[in-house]
């Protein structure tokens, strides 16, 4: 009797563990928009088009309490 409530709990303790990873993982997961709803475009690059040099500048360029989709777009580069 003991070895088969050992072995329930145990199978149940995996069920559990993978079922919280599967869950973490779910969590992390950005959420697209698709593009249809982007409002405001920026650029972060090392040419001339780009509007912005870092990508932190970017960020703090989006106004506080903003409800809109803004996309900020990093041309290829080493940014630090």
């Amino acid at each position: 009797m003991q070895y088969f409530i050992i072995k329930l709990l145990s199978g149940t303790m995996s069920f559990l563990l993978i079922l919280f990873i599967c869950w973490f993982i779910c969590l992390g997961k950005a959420t697209d928009c698709g593009g249809q709803n982007v409002t405001q475009t920026i650029i972060v690059g090392k040419e001339d088009e780009a509007a912005f040099r870092t990508v932190q500048e970017a960020i703090d360029s989006v106004k506080d309490n903003n409800d809109q989709w803004v996309k900020i777009h990093i041309q290829a580069g080493l940014y630090m």
